[in-house]
């Protein structure tokens, strides 16, 4: 089967870092990749950016493509699958790359002969430092699942995972770089407190942080180890760090990504529910 030509439905922030990763790494050349945004403005600039033919018709796109990369946003899909369906080929490969959308609801949705496979990467896999995980459908070939390995490994670190832990995944390692980027953020904003131009604040922030990173990547041992080596007794980063634990820091981290894994479930219902302290609290414990 000819699984060569790709299909980005719905080419926003993640379809065009994978699709600038394919064809960084020569994956996938750019003549074998078509896609479409809702707007003219955003197929202009996919075009100007990647170099690939961008349009706004859906259909087009999955009427040309063996393997249909689906990144629209979840709460757009009731709409706009039956007519997807509708012009879904015999054997195709449809990549689902929705939070909250499961393998089972594309199935409902495609001809039978459709084999979906669904895959949450995170944004750094545009430089191929991601990770991502694969969970394929009842109907996936081991081909067909061969295939999306293909595209995905060049993103990063690739897992394969039982779906039903794709909601929980998707908190912590899709939503896990705006979380480092909000500590970047702040960190950068408190070096200015104290003085630093903020370029320079900016890079100090940075190279804490890679700095940090890969350290626990080579060192290897806990970080709760590596962070009490730096936190001597009495001493300032002691300090700064009883700031954060009275602040309740870390349980707010967790229930942030307990929060992000139900909303995560919820996006494919439509149901914009906010969950409170206790309820989130509630769920972690069950869990």
């Amino acid at each position: 089967m000819d699984l060569n030509r790709i299909g980005i439905v719905g080419c926003g922030t993640m379809g065009s870092a994978m699709a600038q990763r394919w064809i960084t790494t020569g994956t996938v050349q750019r003549e074998q990749i078509v896609a479409c945004t809702a707007t003219p403005d955003g197929s202009r600039k996919v075009m100007d950016q990647l170099g690939i033919l961008c349009g706004t018709s859906c259909l087009a796109v999955v009427e040309a493509a063996d393997v249909v990369v689906l990144g629209v946003k979840p709460q757009h899909l009731d709409a706009l699958l039956p007519s997807l369906g509708m012009h879904a080929r015999p054997g195709q490969v449809w990549l689902s790359i929705l939070a909250g959308v499961t393998t089972k609801r594309l199935e409902a949705g495609l001809p039978s002969s459709t084999q979906v496979v669904r895959c949450m990467p995170n944004t750094p896999s545009r430089l191929g430092l991601g990770i991502v995980a694969v969970a394929p459908g009842t109907h996936a070939s081991p081909e067909a699942v061969a295939r999306v390995r293909q595209l995905v490994e060049p993103l990063g670190l690739a897992l394969d995972l039982p779906e039903h832990r794709m909601d929980a995944f998707t908190s912590v390692a899709g939503s896990g770089p705006a979380y480092v980027f909000l500590f970047l953020e702040v960190l950068a904003r408190a070096a200015q407190a104290e003085g630093f131009e903020p370029d320079l604040a900016r890079e100090l922030a940075l190279r804490v942080l890679l700095g940090a990173g890969e350290l626990a990547r080579v060192d290897g041992r806990d970080p709760a180890k590596l962070r009490a080596e730096v936190t001597s007794r009495r001493g300032v980063t002691e300090a700064a760090l009883s700031v954060l634990a009275e602040a309740g820091w870390a349980d707010t981290m967790v229930k942030a990504v307990a929060t992000g894994r139900l909303r995560s479930s919820e996006l494919a219902g439509h149901t914009p529910t906010r969950h409170s302290a206790s309820e989130i609290l509630q769920y972690m414990e069950r869990r």
